[in-house]
């Protein structure tokens, strides 16, 4: 890893990036890409802040997309989370993995591919917004309908983001499962444990329902997706005293859906199954889609192959990304990090990783002129 890729990555990790905040980070971006080349367009939307980079005006556009902005490190870090810390061969800090990494990569994949490349005969365009991690409509949202509005055309997408089922950048993902969050309370009598046979003690049938509901499967997964996962997140009854059955207990769960349920027959069987004392109230947060046709899909695996030798996995597990907007314009894919480094304590890459992710972009710059 050389030291502009280090130094890339260390401004990156640097900059305080926690949603939506990230004004700074991305014009540090539009310095970077305007070296070489690219035309920048920042979008600001009250705190979020987005841009387009493109660099040629040619019909056939490659477009790398990513975020800026990273979930807050909260407690038990071993090391500074804003700063790029190396310790027993890793690369620590909020962003390594998401995706501040991958995206040091791809940058660093189009600046190799400028300053040697002879000619070229497409574009090369990137996405950035500081609004992914929890998300909105000021977001990549916004740039897809920047692009639409002003006519921009992008052939076909690679979003950089933490993905992988296996090892950085031998996954494709093509799609991704539906998330829909469902918040429970259930309602029962408060008094002394001692009366709870007059009472009845609605937190056991509460815990049993939770039990059977979360271990019931909703299904055995479809053709391109595995099956839907119901995860609880969340139990809180909020009572310290040891002698009173509380009134009321929650508890919050995210459900994983596949293209085998629509969310509104997904809320249907939930409301089903759920009895008359407990409450549900929705969230919806994304359906199940495909993200791209074929022949984009097979292109990109076959540039990864031509760089580690081996044909990549091909899925849609993991969570929600920007790639729910970009579809609506253009074949997206996401190939990153290792999703299992997503979000947790002393956030890590290793500079092999980094290493390989860089010339799997590269690669697929350089195979791009042969596409279409």
């Amino acid at each position: 890893m050389d030291r502009t890729h280090r130094a890339l990555l260390s401004d990156l990790i640097r900059f305080k990036t926690i949603t939506p905040s990230g004004d700074d980070a991305i014009s540090y971006c539009v310095r970077f890409l305007e070296e070489v080349g690219f035309v920048c367009t920042k979008m600001q939307y009250g705190e979020v802040t987005n841009l387009y980079a493109k660099l040629g005006n040619h019909d056939k556009n490659l477009c790398f997309a990513g975020h800026i902005d990273v979930v807050p490190p909260l407690d038990g870090w071993g090391t500074d989370p804003f700063t790029l810390t190396e310790k027993d061969g890793k690369l620590y800090g909020r962003g390594t993995n998401d995706m501040k990494g991958p995206l040091s990569s791809c940058l660093m994949a189009i600046r190799d591919f400028v300053t040697t490349a002879s000619s070229c005969e497409f574009s090369i365009s990137v996405i950035l917004t500081s609004n992914e991690e929890i998300g909105g409509d000021t977001g990549t949202r916004q740039v897809v309908e920047f692009l639409e509005d002003s006519g921009e055309k992008i052939t076909g997408c690679v979003l950089c983001e933490s993905c992988s089922q296996i090892a950085s950048g031998e996954y494709v993902k093509i799609g991704c499962r539906g998330s829909l969050d469902v918040d429970l309370t259930s309602h029962g009598h408060q008094g002394h444990v001692a009366n709870w046979k007059e009472l009845g003690n609605h937190l056991h049938s509460f815990v049993r329902f939770l039990h059977l509901f979360t271990e019931t499967p909703l299904d055995e997964g479809s053709e391109k997706f595995s099956p839907s996962s119901i995860q609880l997140t969340s139990v809180d009854v909020g009572n310290d005293v040891r002698n009173v059955i509380p009134q009321t207990a929650a508890a919050k769960l995210n459900i994983r859906f596949n293209d085998l349920w629509s969310i509104d027959d997904l809320e249907a069987h939930i409301r089903a199954q759920t009895p008359d004392n407990i409450n549900i109230v929705f969230g919806r947060h994304g359906y199940p889609f495909i993200g791209s046709r074929d022949e984009f899909v097979s292109f990109v695996c076959s540039s990864i192959e031509g760089v580690t030798h081996k044909a990549p996995g091909i899925g849609t597990n993991g969570g929600n990304s920007d790639a729910l907007s970009i579809r609506e314009i253009t074949d997206v894919v996401e190939v990153g990090s290792l999703i299992t480094g997503a979000h947790i304590v002393d956030e890590f890459i290793t500079e092999e990783e980094l290493m390989k992710l860089r010339s799997i972009y590269l690669g697929i710059i350089n195979s791009f002129q042969n596409f279409c």
